[in-house]
């Protein structure tokens, strides 16, 4: 049975600092349940770039075509895309190919999952024409309850086919930024802050969007965001990368202390494949074995022993109030998928040669995190770990040298052999982690790692890309873990825990599994490179480009906000520092409810109080553009929140325990470092020095972010529109757990 997030908040305010973490106690648990047909793992090769990266079944990821024209002045790069609705074999034991929406190119109607992976230059500006091509009826089950509006306007309300696609870490004007109310339908049809990029007039059905390209070389990538079926587009394939370069990254590649200037992609996803005879009534007319499955039914834990999965408002205590009954269709508070994906293939394999390669890794999942780790594989027993004086032989190293925001100030080593860190004090079933590290690489729905790793000596072996994050994280349930041999979750009676309603134990080679996600295989044929780049001559270039010694940073961002006085990263005096929460409710319709909010409290349905607001309501955050402000967020929830920022890249402060009072609340000013230093904050870890727009925000914990509002650059003809619905440039921020973002936990950044 579930704890709530009230005994939580009380057994933190018990524990306060001494607990040092916060505690799996208070997570609500989530018990997405395995659906997929039997998968074999390692059967395919990895999807690469454009058709001489196809893999075995014919898969691979097509590049945007680009055409170059004259716009606003400039010479700019021209895509154009549509989002369509087509089919591809995703893996051969899958009957059917499987039904996807996504992006596909106009120029060449490639349709394939994940298409259209831009590579920008710094300083050639974008021009991004989408059409909508997503037929009235949605290929996953929607829930016709979630807020789509203003004035108790429900997704039941409007058109399913909407669609808008936001650049996710661009820096871009507000028209082009994609939040959830720029919707545009097939018909012409939009959301209240629908605008087309000035001086372009598109048909009904197509809209535009400019990117500047005034950003240092990373990693971003581009999805839909359209208000209420974010969760569900996403899902279904509305997504792609997005990598742009600059002339520091070509010195980098040109003086071989980087081995390539694109690398290989791996996006990391977690999807479930229907299989009818596990879900026969499963709400999507036509659906076939194969298919896309999604949960569609808010199961309450107030149901027999072993069968909920989530907490119910109108069965816990204090009641929560509701307004009905529970639809038919309904949205849940997260979905772990059982089927471990990267780059659209389940359990790839990716065949290399023994040299150093770049890896640009992006986790795409609705809401797991990935632990990583590089392992032998057993060459006697395939599939599983190396495993000698009871550990696992380690693969060769991580080495990390940017994130989201771009380039680290300094390579990050991550050496392997760092298990997921468990709090066995408060969970000792081992299913909960310790929030605060220590990690190997650890990712959040919506990070991503640029990473190098050198085979070079490895000829003849095979490595696993492993994960042990639990699901939810960090307070895991066992039932959203799979790997071989573990517990059969189908009857209450066959597992240590007493649960059901999860899978069957998993075979060798099989799937489910969330464990294994790809294998990589050495050549027993020598590459063509040599070893790993010399490590100290890279950080002295990263260190020279962080600081502004080199055009490659960004001009807004010359330096970091804060600085570190030996102990802690100190702002700017007189930086103002405001308060934000994160929070848990009931809906009116008793479900989870994830909330932001500031300090000011309110009334729950509970009748508890809470410091949660949703998108609809009043804006809280209203900047000038410019200006520098810290913001301390205070998780008062049981998982940790991978917070996104739109507009801005923010810098991590740092993070504390906050105190509470005796209802479990945080007392706002009061906190201590993780090691109960009182008014002080533990440093971010490594590899979370640079640049960051998606941060982790642990529960009971404050985290200080600091960032500049600076608006992007655009050109003089375009003028200076304002949003139609905020009077002001309107962006957003919001936690990148979709399910979390689609129900409520979204707030309206405007700047003026």
């Amino acid at each position: 049975m579930a704890i709530t997030r009230r005994q939580f908040l009380k057994y933190s305010a018990v524990a306060g600092a001494a607990a040092s973490l916060p505690l799996s106690l208070g997570v609500h648990k989530t018990y997405a349940f395995s659906q997929s047909p039997t998968i074999r793992k390692f059967v395919t090769t990895l999807p690469g770039l454009g058709p001489t990266g196809a893999n075995n079944i014919g898969q691979y990821i097509p590049l945007a075509t680009k055409h170059t024209v004259p716009f606003a002045g400039k010479s700019t790069d021209l895509y154009d895309l549509a989002v369509a609705q087509f089919k591809e074999k995703m893996h051969p034991d899958l009957p059917n190919p499987t039904n996807l929406f996504g992006y596909v190119d106009l120029f060449n109607l490639q349709q394939k999952y994940l298409a259209g992976v831009i590579v920008a230059k710094r300083g050639t500006p974008i021009l991004l024409t989408v059409t909508n091509l997503i037929p009235p009826k949605h290929i996953l089950p929607v829930d016709p309850t979630v807020m789509a509006g203003p004035n108790g306007l429900m997704v039941g309300d409007l058109p399913l086919n909407r669609h808008v696609t936001h650049l996710h870490g661009g820096l871009t004007p507000w028209f082009s930024d994609g939040t959830p109310f720029q919707w545009y339908t097939p018909f012409g049809q939009h959301g209240p802050s629908f605008m087309n990029v000035p001086g372009t007039f598109p048909p009904p059905g197509t809209a535009t969007h400019y990117y500047p390209m005034d950003q240092s070389a990373r990693m971003i990538w581009y999805h839909d965001h359209a208000m209420g079926i974010t969760r569900l587009n996403a899902y279904a394939g509305i997504a792609s990368a997005f990598i742009i370069t600059d002339d520091f990254e070509d010195f980098l590649v040109n003086h071989g202390l980087l081995p390539d200037l694109v690398g290989v992609p791996l996006v990391l996803q977690d999807k479930t494949f229907l299989d009818p005879s596990k879900d026969p009534k499963y709400p999507v007319s036509g659906a076939m074995a194969g298919d896309l499955w999604y949960p569609h039914e808010y199961e309450k834990n107030s149901l027999p022993k072993g069968k909920g999965r989530w907490d119910y408002g109108p069965d816990v205590t204090p009641t929560a109030s509701v307004t009905g009954p529970l639809p038919a269709i309904s949205v849940v508070p997260e979905y772990f998928s059982d089927t471990a994906m990267v780059n659209g293939a389940p359990y790839p394999v990716l065949n290399v040669t023994d040299m150093t390669l770049r890896f640009r890794i992006l986790n795409a999942s609705q809401a797991r995190f990935w632990h990583l780790n590089l392992y032998m594989e057993d060459p006697n027993n395939p599939g599983e770990l190396l495993i000698r004086d009871e550990k696992p032989v380690l693969g060769p190293a991580l080495v990390q040298v940017g994130t989201e925001g771009g380039f680290l100030p300094k390579s990050v080593v991550h050496p392997n052999g760092i298990p997921c860190p468990l709090n066995l004090v408060a969970d000792p079933t081992g299913n909960t982690a310790n929030p605060d590290g220590p990690f190997n690489l650890l990712m959040a729905p919506a990070e991503r790692a640029d990473i190098m790793i050198d085979f070079t000596g490895m000829k003849g072996r095979s490595f696993l890309l492993y994960n042990d994050a639990p699901a939810p994280f960090p307070g895991g349930d066992p039932r959203n873990d799979y790997y071989t041999g573990n517990p059969d979750f189908t009857n209450p009676t066959s597992n240590i825990y007493g649960l059901s309603g999860g899978a069957p134990s998993t075979k060798p080679l099989s799937g489910p599994n969330t464990r294994t996600i790809m294998r990589i295989s050495v050549s027993p044929v020598s590459g063509p490179r040599g070893p790993m780049p010399n490590l100290n001559e890279l950080d002295m270039a990263l260190g020279f480009n962080f600081t502004g010694g080199n055009p490659g940073v960004d001009p807004q961002q010359p330096s970091l906000l804060a600085y570190f006085d030996g102990t802690q990263f100190v702002i700017p005096a007189g930086a103002p520092i405001s308060n934000k929460s994160l929070n848990e409710d009931f809906d009116d319709l008793g479900r989870l409810l994830q909330r932001g909010g500031t300090d000011q409290v309110f009334t729950n349905t509970q009748g508890l109080p809470t410091f949660g607001q949703g998108y609809m309501d009043s804006i809280t955050e209203v900047v000038s553009a410019g200006t520098v402000q810290a913001w301390d967020f205070y998780n008062t929830t049981g998982d940790t929140h991978p917070w996104h920022f739109h507009l801005v890249n923010v810098q991590i402060a740092g993070r504390g325990i906050y105190a509470t009072d005796s209802q479990g609340l945080p007392i706002f000013g009061q906190f201590t470092d993780l090691n109960g230093k009182h008014g002080q904050f533990t440093p971010p870890n490594p590899n979370e020095l640079g640049w960051k727009e998606t941060v982790r925000m642990n529960p009971g914990e404050i985290t200080r972010v600091i960032m500049r509002f600076d608006l992007p650059k655009i050109p003089k003809s375009m003028g200076n529109p304002l949003s139609p619905r905020t009077g002001g440039h309107e962006y957003v921020h919001h936690c990148h757990i979709l399910e979390h973002e689609e129900h409520d936990m979204m707030r309206v950044l405007k700047v003026i």
